[in-house]
């Protein structure tokens, strides 16, 4: 996430409506997410690799 673009203030999460420190989508600009958020991402992202089509219900 370190190489992501993080907003200055505390901001609206696009995904969740929490007030938190929000990273830029680098493939949409404008759209940010708070760390909650991009890490349930980074987790589909990786089951999608593994060949899961649909959403996965995991543990943290």
């Amino acid at each position: 996430m370190e190489n992501l673009r993080k907003t200055e203030n505390k901001e609206e999460c696009y995904k969740c409506g929490k007030l938190a420190f929000l990273y830029e989508d680098p493939n949409i600009e404008g759209l940010f997410f708070c760390e909650e958020c991009w890490k349930e991402r980074f987790k589909t992202e990786e089951l999608e690799r593994m060949g899961y089509d649909e959403e996965i219900p995991y543990e943290d």
